[in-house]
């Protein structure tokens, strides 16, 4: 038992305990609202560094095709071997190229390659930016006269805003070529049967409803990253740990709005 400051009244010791994580949660709350309000106020006013936007196209975008790319064959290929498995019982294995390019397209795409691309983009910020903090270099910027928020923070989530929805189009195509491998050579679909298959029961609003999450999930891993990034502080410590926070809180965020967005194209869409 402790007795607390104000009152003097004995207050268990895990209760006050929850007190400390709350504040804290709630003073990392405002942080980061008055940091994505500045980053957006900056991001949609002049001046414009195109070619720092083109560059961190280049870093964030492009280099993260591969392993995207890699995870949608194999998610594409799981995807159609589960369903396939499961619906050959009722004799409904016909129906497998099209549910499984449905679930990718909605879900299972825009999910797993924001997840696997956020988890190396957000570390990369992080730890970029974090260890510009730590030496010095963004108070560096400040007494030049350069704003480190438009100069770092704003191109990166452009570039990611812009290139999270381009990789997870080539991802969904990738995922159904992975599909329909396995539909191929596991489940007896002719290939031509299973494009025709997925082309009659998909529809370009399953395209659109999981391309528009990664917008926002696209916002999510900059914002985060940056975030993350600009208040780091212990040193070389302080930089490993607030890569690791930013890593987890982007993945959290992902899931957590993923379910938000879900629900509102659903109900957008009158499935729901």
């Amino acid at each position: 038992m402790k007795k607390t400051a104000d009152s003097g009244i004995p207050c268990p010791i895990f209760l006050l305990r929850i007190g400390e994580l709350t504040l804290r949660f709630l003073e990392l709350n405002g942080q980061y609202g008055r940091f994505v309000a500045g980053v957006l106020c900056r991001t949609v006013t002049p001046p414009w560094r195109f070619r720092a936007v083109v560059d961190q196209c280049i870093v964030i975008g492009i280099r993260s095709i591969p392993i995207a790319v890699l995870t949608s064959i194999f998610v594409g290929m799981v995807m159609v071997l589960q369903t396939g498995v499961q619906l050959a019982k009722f004799g409904a294995k016909g129906y497998v190229p099209g549910i499984s390019f449905i679930a990718n397209a909605r879900e299972m795409v825009p999910a797993f390659v924001a997840i696997v691309v956020g988890a190396r983009v957000a570390a990369s910020i992080t730890a970029e930016i974090g260890t510009m903090k730590v030496t010095e270099q963004l108070d560096a910027m400040d007494t030049l006269n350069v704003d480190p928020v438009r100069y770092l923070a704003a191109p990166r989530l452009i570039a990611m805003t812009v290139m999270l929805p381009l990789i997870s189009a080539i991802c969904l195509v990738t995922g159904f070529l992975g599909g329909m491998i396995v539909g191929a050579t596991s489940l007896n679909i002719d290939p031509i049967s299973y494009y025709h298959i997925t082309l009659r029961f998909a529809y370009l609003e399953d395209v659109y409803g999981g391309l528009f999450k990664t917008i926002v999930f696209g916002m999510i891993i900059a914002l985060t990253g940056c975030f993350y990034g600009f208040y780091t502080a212990g040193g070389a410590a302080g930089v490993g740990r607030a890569t690791t926070n930013s890593v987890v809180s982007t993945l959290i965020l992902i899931l957590i709005f993923d379910y938000i967005l879900t629900t509102w194209i659903l109900i957008i869409t009158g499935v729901g």
